[in-house]
Parts: C-alpha cells; sequence; structure tokens
C-alpha cells in the first residue's frame, strides 16, 4: 500500500481533483491508495466534502502549518513509501509509480517529480535549488536589469538540463525539490524525523531536506514523475502567507547559516527593484518567422525564477493556457522569447488574462 497525505486550505475542490488523480493513478500501477488528507482551515464543510474521497480526513480545528499538517497525516497513515502533497496537484500517468520506484531504490533519499503548471505539460516550473545565502545574493543582483543576463543565462541553462531530464525519464540528484510533493519511504521518514512546526509556511521542506542530507540522504528529481501543480492556490487565500513566508525565510537561514545568513538577508532586503522597460500588453507574444525560441514566462519583468516553455517547431507565437490564466487572474505575467542557443532576447510582453486566440500579439516586427 502507498500513502498520500495532502494538506489542504480552503481547497476542496482542487484537493479532490489531487486526490482523484493519485488513486487513479496508484491503481495503474497495481498499487493500493490510501489517502488521508488534513484539513487546515478548520472548516467542517470542506473536510465533510474531502471525506467522500479520501480514507481519512483530519480536522485539527486550527491550522497546523503545512509541517504540522504533514506530521499529522503522516502519523494518522500506514502505506509505505507516503507521498507528501499540496492540494493544487494532478497525477499525470505513471507519476506514482516513478515516485514509488526511486525511492523503493534510493535508500535513504527523498523524491520529486517534474512538476507542470499547464494540463498538456508543456510549461515547466523552475528547478528548485537548495536555499543558501548565495542565492539570496543572486536574488538581489537579479532585480537590477542592467546585471540580470548572467543570473538569467544561468537559470537557463538549470532550467533546460532539467528538461533533458524529462524528456529522456531520468532520475538525477538534485540540491532541492519542492515541498508541493515529495515522495519518502517510511524509514527514511523516521531517521530523518517530523517537519519542523515552528515553519508555518514555507522552508520547512528545506530545512528538512537539509537534515536528509546531514543523515548521509539523498535528494532525488525523478523526471518520469511529471505532475501538474496550479502553485499557490491555498496560500494566496490565507492573508498571513507573506508574514509567514518572511518569517519562516529569516529563521531558515540564520539557523543554518548564522552570520553569514543574516548578512545575505540584509543584502536581499536592502535591494531596490530597478526600472526594466516598459513592456507592451498583449494577449500574446509573437517573434519572426524562423526563430529557434524558447519562451520564459515569469511574474515579474527580471525574469527570475521563470517558467520554461518550448514553443513547436515553426510557431511565431505564444499564449497562456485558459487554465493558467484563470488560476491567476490577478498576476502580470511576463513572457520572453528568447534564442534556443545565444539565449538572446528576441521579444517581450506583458500578458494580459485576455483570450490567446482574441487580442493583438506583440513582439517582433
Amino acid at each position: 500500500m502507498i500513502s498520500a497525505v495532502f494538506v489542504s486550505y480552503r481547497s476542496a475542490p482542487l484537493a479532490a481533483r489531487a486526490v482523484d488523480s493519485f488513486r487513479q493513478d496508484a491503481e495503474r500501477a497495481g498499487l493500493a491508495p490510501e489517502v488521508v488528507v488534513v484539513v487546515n482551515s478548520g472548516d467542517e464543510g470542506e473536510a465533510a466534502a474531502l471525506s467522500r474521497v479520501a480514507d481519512r480526513v483530519l480536522l485539527p480545528g486550527e491550522n497546523l502549518g503545512y509541517a504540522g499538517g504533514l506530521n499529522a497525516g503522516i502519523a494518522a497513515s500506514h502505506g509505505d513509501p507516503v507521498v507528501l502533497a499540496n492540494p493544487d496537484l494532478v497525477f499525470l500517468p505513471g507519476s506514482v509509480a516513478a515516485l514509488a520506484g526511486a525511492v523503493a531504490r534510493g535508500g535513504l533519499a527523498v523524491a520529486g517529480p517534474a512538476l507542470f503548471w499547464d494540463d498538456a505539460a508543456t510549461l515547466l516550473l523552475p528547478p528548485v535549488e537548495e536555499p543558501r545565502p548565495a542565492e539570496l545574493v543572486r536574488r538581489a543582483l537579479a532585480l537590477d536589469p542592467a546585471r540580470n543576463g548572467l543570473p538569467f543565462r544561468r537559470e537557463v541553462r538549470r532550467a533546460l538540463a532539467r528538461e533533458a531530464a524529462v524528456r529522456e525519464g531520468r532520475s538525477v540528484e538534485a540540491s532541492g525539490l519542492s515541498g508541493a510533493l515529495m515522495a519518502a519511504t517510511r524509514a527514511t521518514l523516521g531517521t530523518v524525523g517530523p517537519f519542523d512546526e515552528r515553519y508555518r509556511l514555507y522552508y520547512e521542506e528545506n530545512d528538512w531536506q537539509r537534515r536528509l542530507r546531514a543523515a548521509g540522504g539523498r535528494v532525488l528529481f525523478c523526471g518520469a514523475a511529471r505532475v501538474v501543480h496550479r502553485y499557490a492556490q491555498s496560500s494566496r487565500r490565507e492573508a498571513r502567507a507573506e508574514a509567514w513566508f518572511h518569517e519562516s525565510e529569516r529563521r531558515y537561514f540564520e539557523s543554518h547559516f548564522g552570520d553569514e545568513g543574516r548578512r545575505a538577508l540584509a543584502r536581499a532586503a536592502s535591494a531596490v527593484p530597478g526600472r526594466g522597460p516598459d513592456l507592451a500588453t498583449a494577449a500574446s507574444l509573437s517573434w519572426k518567422a524562423g526563430e529557434d525560441v524558447l519562451v520564459a514566462v515569469a511574474p515579474v519583468p527580471v525574469f527570475r525564477p521563470f517558467v520554461l516553455a518550448r514553443p513547436p517547431a515553426g510557431a511565431t507565437t505564444f499564449a497562456l493556457p485558459p487554465e493558467v490564466r484563470s488560476g491567476h487572474p490577478d498576476v502580470p505575467w511576463y513572457a520572453r522569447a528568447f534564442d534556443r542557443e545565444t539565449f538572446a532576447t528576441l521579444a517581450e510582453a506583458r500578458l494580459s488574462s485576455l483570450s490567446g486566440s482574441g487580442g493583438q500579439a506583440v513582439g517582433a516586427d
């Protein structure tokens, strides 16, 4: 039996879809699924709705935070391995078996999937990196458009390496994994210990992964596991999410890096975003025919981090899929078409929430 622990917060429809996709994929692989859902909202209606799809629903009566919800769900589950999940996921065929196989072969290890933004799995979410002081410095540098070129090229290379592992279905060692979905055996969970509940939201997975490494374990990216992640759907409903982010970030860097971490936090906090280009707003991005193009999509004009898209051969336009636009109606998305070989920018635009088929395309002449 394989268990999945979902932590839901005012996310019953999303969580129900996630549970259903997990069950279907586990059963396709011949694995008996067990589902435990922890309802952090304290909403009895949400718990009742999810009791129709889960084997067990826990209603703590208070928001335990993501770490606390995972700990409660792990304790209430019985399968091995255990999948630890956000509610805003859809498991694509073969993902559960790939994750289970990766941790079964990996020894003391945690494994995570390739995460995509869209149902067609064409928009690859950025690879996660272990948070270190140098990362905070790079974040500050990326805010300056005049110095953004090097950080952007570095992120492109990382994204392409991750894309290659997905295309080839390989598992590779990673510096970090998204806490949206991780899988581990019970032996690994027992060795590393529970998630630190002082992290109310964010950085709890990074802290846990550091403790795993300290115990001699490995962090594995499983390229054969492909999962759709409608990220930030729960946190956007929590007014305290931003404050919790900063609180968790400070705790993580101060506890793991001491004075070096404090200096990096101070530098990141003092960085002032530079003025980027004034981009036209359009429903889609366009470029010249015959150009060999990749597309980066980001919520900030410095494009860090970004989602990677590889348009079909011969394409000259890019628009966000409807499910992505509807999931983030209040976020300004920026798109950059760049050369696949040189990474030189070919066209940029600020994407509107209009339909890609009906709005004006902006880009190269």
